[in-house]
């Protein structure tokens, strides 16, 4: 990769990046182009010419949005393979993970999350790019559940979950 396509990846995440702390701040609404250019301290239109339309900026935060939540899927993942846990332990390890995704430091990515939810509500193209994310984080929730005692994780782990786009 030359340094000016280089030059230009960690532009697009920057401007990615960006995008979810309006996201943050302003909602699904509050996201536009000078919005963004403004977070990211670029000169007016700069962010149109990396992503020009709105849908290709929401597309931008989303892929960013999932690069983010990877080490935490990761980590959760790397749990599974020592269960099954007493239940105590398993809730120990459930009550860790959503203390990780409420930290002080996260809180940001859970409200620009919860932004791009409620976008996915009104346009279907990014529910699908949500739901595997949202689907990942199911799976290893059902797995950790029937070691506290939960006789339908399938049922619950939705509501550990929570927000859903149906």
């Amino acid at each position: 990769m030359s340094t000016t396509q280089a030059e230009a990846v960690d532009r697009r995440t920057s401007i990615a990046d960006a995008a979810l702390r309006v996201l943050e701040a302003k909602g699904g609404r509050g996201l536009t182009h000078r919005a963004v250019d403004r977070e990211a301290g670029l000169a007016g239109g700069s962010t149109s010419n990396y992503f020009g339309t709105r849908e290709a900026l929401l597309t931008a935060a989303l892929e960013r949005l999932t690069v983010l939540e990877q080490p935490t899927i990761r980590a959760m993942e790397a749990l599974l393979p020592y269960g099954p846990f007493e239940p105590r332990r398993t809730a120990e390890l459930v009550w860790e993970q959503i203390s990780e995704w409420l930290a002080p430091e996260r809180v940001g990515l859970a409200v620009a999350r919860t932004g791009l939810w409620l976008e996915a509500r009104r346009r279907t193209e990014y529910s699908a790019a949500l739901e595997e994310v949202r689907r990942e984080y199911l799976l290893r929730t059902e797995r950790l559940l029937p070691d506290v005692g939960c006789t339908r994780p399938h049922d619950h782990s939705p509501q550990v979950l929570a927000p859903s786009t149906d």
